[in-house]
């Protein structure tokens, strides 16, 4: 039996090596899988900062088109004037009057486009007329702006804050 406690003694040191050996063979892909994972891991934390920087980019505009979306709702669509006071206090405010008068038909005229497009700006319908007169001598030219109020057409020089009631027409649209 001595005899063969040796070899016993010798196949369990060459099972020891190949299992070693084998271990080592495993270590050896493990720690491959282990770098392998590493560089992965390395790569989505670097995607992961990207996608969180184009989220906060993306957030941000989001945030710009938002608000710029609240400003257009809160004078969209627009509407007319829901009294004369309303109106007369929109005219002060808008400051076209503190202007130098024009000199000329065309920057008059200009005039009452500027407070079309600040009406508008603001959420407010106001339109724009002229009138041309020729009666064989002389001829007149005329400028206004025009809001209807309840049905009601007002009117005023472009360069006053002086709206008229037009009494000549029965309610309109």
């Amino acid at each position: 039996m001595a005899r063969y406690g040796w070899l016993i003694s010798l196949a369990g040191l060459v099972v020891v090596l190949v299992l070693l050996i084998v271990s080592r063979g495993n270590l050896s892909s493990l720690e491959e899988d282990l770098d392998a994972a590493e560089q992965r891991n390395t790569s989505l934390s670097s995607q992961l900062a990207q996608a969180q920087t184009d989220k906060s980019q993306l957030q941000s505009d989001l945030d710009v088109a938002n608000a710029e979306l609240a400003s257009i709702n809160a004078v969209f669509p627009p509407s007319n004037f829901s009294s004369s006071s309303e109106l007369e206090n929109w005219l002060l405010s808008n400051g076209s009057s503190l202007q130098p008068p024009t000199t000329t038909w065309e920057g008059w005229y200009s005039r009452a486009l500027q407070v079309q497009a600040d009406a508008l700006a603001d959420g407010f319908i106001i339109s724009v007329d002229y009138d041309y007169f020729f009666d064989g001598v002389d001829e007149f030219f005329s400028v206004w702006n025009i809001a209807v109020i309840n049905g009601v057409i007002w009117f005023w020089d472009p360069e006053t804050d002086e709206p008229i009631q037009d009494n000549l027409l029965d309610s309109v649209g």
